[in-house]
């Protein structure tokens, strides 16, 4: 009877690869529209192949249901573009290139003055979105892909990745405001103004100073339309259909302000490839709550994109079987869920090995696609049938030492908690308050969730330190979550040396009194931290402000909250090494003040 079961499960498997592999693909006008996009970015298949593409690649894609084939490296060998072209036409599945939306800039002088410069002064070794060297580049690409689009309309547009890969301090993704000599420059010509010898550090201040600020963003933003227009122009001039698609979506300033006008047509919606649902939001979401989650999120980026100016638009959210928690069944529901809600969904293939999961992600994605097909939407809310280990209801003590739970586990931070010698150390696995209660302790670390103060789990923590609990609410969580301790902390607001609204960047903090969550520290005492930003908090009437920064920001809130206690920290601890000196001695008597164990 098993061989018999085995034999009729075989050959539909079989069937369906070969119905899938033998349809036509559907019109390219319809793709995003009455088709959703199904768009693989291959990281696994290519490495098989010394990181180029080979026809058999583009079959099994085909034959998983994927209709768009998009190769992670070979963007700039054009013959290979083109082979790959070949394949996708045989196969019946469209093709779109990856390229990075940035260009390593040389160290020396050819460079100079030309790369990428943050508001805080930060250069990093790219060049500037203001550059000539960037555009030509940019550019020679696209128009050699838009003359092969024109020529088979397999090829559908270009995958531009905007993410910060670069080394050095950063700002973010890419890209915000540059502050680099060319457009210093151009926009003192076009004010009539002089400008005084500068240092990268003092760039965007002086320009605050002297009310200029507004000015230079307009200025800058109407240049880079510019080039964005040109291009968009250069394009049409070949293939009026060829679509940009641009991540991370919704977007930094350099995408939304400047890409979103000046690339989406009527014949050429701009495609924007979401980046916030590429696995679960964290191990503690098991999944139903990571799908819920997800949508979510994914409804709120969509909607703020597709109320900007410009457009027509196309959204897909994105998935990424390297993230935590993204295990085939919940990646394969995620596509489908996604695809209901936006115009299809988008993968950057990463994490398995071909030799390894790769397989089991391919029969979910399978079924996925296949699902999608069938507007079957009901699949991605199914019922699970493979074991979920995420969403732990009970934390396990595995020694008599105090228990302390982290969120946003970063390995130095881990490292520096571990070397106390005080805590056994538990990555956040559960959002219950059954969960949170084996806990002394609970840090939050980029907990970046947008609840509000009814969500269960922010009633549950209000409940965790009321009960006796200490919490530490750590950089970014503030600023999302809505404060469970209003009468200790909520979100501040800085003014002086700010990025990404929220960011003091650069900044030395100082402790501001004696109170016991510093222990031995003095008054005074000023220090730097590792990371290169901090949040600040507004201190509610039940609160001692114990650090702040050099500019008088209130950066560390303690309050008592009936038995438990709870800090508000404005720092990300652990980023790009452990912490040394006085912020390591901060964090750990920080640590012992909320776990009670100096009484």
């Amino acid at each position: 009877m098993k061989i018999a079961r085995c034999v009729v499960f075989t050959a539909a498997v079989l069937l369906l690869a070969l119905c899938i592999a033998s349809a036509e693909r559907p019109p390219r006008s319809e793709l995003g529209r009455s088709v959703k996009f199904t768009l693989l970015v291959d990281k696994v298949m290519q490495p098989e192949a010394g990181w180029h593409t080979e026809a058999w690649m583009v079959q099994e894609a085909a034959e998983a249901g994927f209709n768009v084939w998009s190769p992670r490296l070979g963007h700039n060998n054009l013959a290979e573009v083109l082979l790959v072209n070949e394949w996708c036409r045989k196969y019946e599945i469209f093709h779109i290139p990856w390229m990075r939306g940035t260009l390593t800039a040389p160290d020396g002088a050819e460079a100079d003055g030309k790369r990428v410069v943050w508001s805080s002064g930060s250069e990093q070794p790219l060049w500037s979105p203001n550059s000539d060297e960037f555009w030509n580049w940019t550019t020679n690409y696209i128009v050699e892909y838009a003359k092969m689009a024109a020529d088979d309309d397999t090829i559908i547009g270009v995958f531009l990745d905007y993410e910060n890969y670069a080394p050095g301090l950063r700002g973010g993704n890419l890209y915000d405001l540059s502050y680099d000599d060319i457009i210093m420059g151009m926009f003192a010509d076009d004010q009539g103004i002089e400008l005084p010898e500068l240092r990268l550090a003092d760039r965007a201040s002086w320009l605050e100073d002297e009310g200029l600020t507004e000015a230079f963003s307009e200025f800058q933003i109407n240049h880079w339309r510019e080039r964005c227009r040109t291009l968009r122009e250069a394009v049409d001039e070949w293939a009026p259909e060829f679509q940009f698609c641009i991540y991370p979506a919704p977007g930094t300033l350099f995408m939304t302000a400047a890409t979103y006008p000046e690339w989406a047509t009527e014949a050429a919606p701009l495609i924007l490839a979401d980046a916030s649902i590429y696995g679960r939001p964290g191990i503690w979401a098991n999944h139903e709550e990571a799908l819920a989650e997800n949508e979510a999120k994914l409804t709120r980026n969509m909607e703020w994109a597709l109320e900007q100016p410009g457009g027509p638009y196309m959204y897909a959210g994105g998935l990424d079987p390297v993230v935590t928690g993204a295990d085939p069944e919940f990646s394969g529901r995620n596509a489908v869920m996604s695809s209901e809600l936006t115009d299809g969904y988008w993968i950057f293939y990463e994490g398995p090995t071909y030799d390894g999961t790769h397989r089991d992600y391919f029969n979910w994605f399978t079924r996925a696609n296949e699902a999608i097909a069938a507007e079957n939407w009901d699949f991605w809310g199914a019922e699970r049938e493979t074991p979920d280990s995420a969403g732990a209801l009970e934390l396990i003590a595995e020694t008599d030492k105090p228990q302390i739970v982290v969120s946003g586990t970063r390995p130095h931070l881990i490292d520096t908690i571990e070397s106390f010698d005080t805590w056994e150390v538990h990555p956040m696995e559960g959002v219950e308050l059954s969960y949170l209660e084996g806990a002394d302790v609970v840090l939050l670390q980029n907990f970046n969730q947008e609840w509000g103060p009814g969500h269960p789990f922010v009633m549950a923590l209000r409940e965790y330190v009321e009960n006796g609990g200490g919490l530490l609410i750590g950089h970014d969580t503030g600023w999302f979550m809505a404060s469970p301790f209003e009468g200790v902390a909520t979100r501040g607001y800085p003014t002086k040396k700010v990025e990404a609204v929220r960011h003091v960047v650069n900044t030395d903090l100082v402790t501001d009194n004696d109170h016991p969550a510093l222990g031995d520290i003095t008054p005074r005492t000023i220090f730097s931290t590792e990371f290169n930003d901090h949040m600040i908090f507004e201190p509610g009437p039940n609160a001692d402000v114990i650090i702040r920064n050099i500019f008088r920001d209130p950066v560390y809130v303690a309050g008592e909250v009936e038995k438990g206690r709870v800090i508000f920290s404005g720092c990300y601890y652990g980023y790009h090494g452990p912490l040394e000196g006085t912020e390591r001695d901060v964090l750990e008597n920080v640590l012992r003040w909320l776990g009670g164990l100096d009484e």
